[in-house]
């Protein structure tokens, strides 16, 4: 059973290099590198005691119906925000890293795989990622392998929306931006609704708590906040 989720939000300006030579949400990723920090240390066996066998860590993530969702192994791409895979370093670099063949996830799970493979090698966990990514449009389509995974998993990463109350993205009432979380049990979360159902069916209805980060946008083209949601089971 997950013991632990972070909701991040699914802007490919996430990515180091995909915005450019700007980098418009430096510090919206220094928010999101401590909760995913946070999440690998409670949460995955360290790499020196790792056995064959442990549950892979899961990206969840919503997409519209008729898009393909589906679950596996996928490799990140950023093609679908028109970001060519080449011109990111960290995109390009992961085939050379995981070579196994594997279909390419939309751009919000994309995000979430890339910055949870950066806080893993942060914890000393080299090489490919032990990660499965699962992305719905329908909680009731998905495939009885992917909730079983999703059940088994030590902790889950949600490949949200960008702003704080937009579908799939993690929500605070009236925040006042900053960079200091909020820890209070009773602060909502707004989710797309299957990866709503998903999560509430992997632990029990009610048994997420969660606290929200949210970070000024930082630039005048872009959303006033940007939230980041960190969940515990229990």
């Amino acid at each position: 059973m997950p013991a632990r989720a972070v909701v991040l939000p699914g802007t490919s300006l996430l990515v180091p290099g995909a915005g450019g030579g700007a980098d418009l949400l430096a510090d919206v990723r220094v928010a999101m590198a401590a909760a995913l920090d946070r999440l690998v240390a409670a949460s995955v066996t360290p790499a020196t005691t790792r056995r064959d066998g442990d549950a892979p860590l899961v990206v969840l993530g919503a997409v519209p119906r008729g898009a393909g969702g589906g679950f596996g192994r996928r490799r990140p791409s950023l093609a679908g925000a028109g970001v060519a895979d080449r011109w990111v370093p960290d995109v390009a670099g992961w085939a050379r890293a995981d070579p196994a063949p594997a279909r390419p996830a939309h751009v919000p799970a994309s995000v979430a795989l890339l910055a949870l493979r950066a806080a893993l090698r942060r914890a000393g966990h080299d090489g490919p990622p032990e990660v499965v990514v699962l992305e719905v449009s329908d909680a009731a389509g998905a495939p009885a392998e992917a909730v079983a995974a999703l059940h088994r998993a030590p902790a889950v990463v949600v490949a949200g929306g960008a702003v704080p109350g937009a579908p799939g993205a993690a929500a605070v009432p009236d925040p006042q931006p900053g960079s200091t979380p909020d820890r209070g049990p009773g602060c909502p979360v707004l989710l797309a609704p299957a990866v709503s159902a998903l999560l509430d069916g992997a632990v029990a209805p009610g048994r997420w708590s969660w606290g929200v980060t949210t970070v000024p946008g930082g630039h005048e083209h872009l959303p006033p906040s940007y939230g980041i949601a960190e969940g515990r089971a229990g």
